[in-house]
């Protein structure tokens, strides 16, 4: 064989080879093509809006509240509170005699707006309500889970204080209704009967209770229709079947929260 002829064997031989290690390197990957890892999320992974979570009311009367502002991905507001059911107003010194529990509230709310960070929340910081350091947090991550999801609140109602009367009394009492409107939210409903005149058990503009009427389950039903109506933000598809007795008191109280909440949408 003539050097030349050799010489071109060899140029093949390499040639080849370079094609054969070309062709075992894989492919460029295109990054942006790659799923997303969400099982971690982070502040900075939320979806902008507002979001609001409220716990059912509790046999105490009471109940939590939290709504956050997500803007860029971050949380930029924050407020959980403790409201009464009948009020709905939120608890501060002026309705609420435990200073530690308001103290606790206080506490958590500056930290979480500091940290913006559940799990640095320093639960010992302050001293006393520890269901309520519980249920901030379980109400926080649910709030934290929704922005993540991107599950946005919209307000039901306009916020304001909505109260109705009834046309005419009942046996000497007049049924009234007063609903208290917050964040779109109903946070109080608080329905009352009221003497109209003096009697031998009550005097004008007395407030019906156990101690100036003998039976206690009007009362009793109320406070049950207030339970529901604040859980369920409102009277649609309330299920009051399991409330039984005093079906006049069940009647007015419903219809008159209606009432009321007509103008508040």
């Amino acid at each position: 064989m003539s050097k030349k002829v050799l010489a071109l064997a060899l140029v093949l031989v390499l040639m080849v080879g370079v094609f054969a290690g070309c062709s075992k390197q894989e492919a460029p990957v295109d990054e942006s093509s790659k799923p997303v890892d969400t099982t971690d999320t982070q502040a900075g992974d939320l979806v902008d809006g507002t979001y609001l979570v409220k716990n059912p009311v509790s046999d105490h009367g009471n109940y939590q509240m939290v709504k956050l502002e997500v803007s860029g991905g971050q949380v930029v507001a924050f407020d959980f509170n403790e409201y009464l059911s009948d009020s709905g107003e939120a608890k501060s010194a002026d309705n609420y005699a435990y200073a530690d529990g308001l103290a606790v509230i206080a506490n958590l709310n500056e930290q979480f707006n500091e940290k913006k960070d559940l799990d640095a929340i320093d639960y010992d910081a302050v001293s006393g309500a520890t269901s309520t350091k519980g249920s901030f947090k379980e109400i926080v991550a649910v709030a934290l889970e929704k922005a993540a999801k991107g599950e946005t609140y919209e307000p039901v109602y306009e916020d304001g204080v909505y109260e109705a009367v009834a046309d005419e009394d009942s046996h000497g009492w007049l049924a009234q209704v007063s609903v208290r409107v917050q964040d779109g939210q109903i946070v109080g409903v608080d329905y009352a009967e009221l003497a109209i005149e003096d009697s031998e058990d009550a005097k004008e503009g007395d407030r019906k209770s156990v101690d100036n009427y003998p039976y206690p389950r009007p009362m009793e039903v109320a406070e049950e229709l207030h339970k529901m109506i604040i859980d369920n933000n409102g009277t649609e598809n309330l299920d009051v079947d399991a409330i039984t007795g005093a079906t006049s008191t069940r009647g007015l109280v419903l219809e008159l929260v209606n009432e009321a909440l007509s103008s508040a949408k």
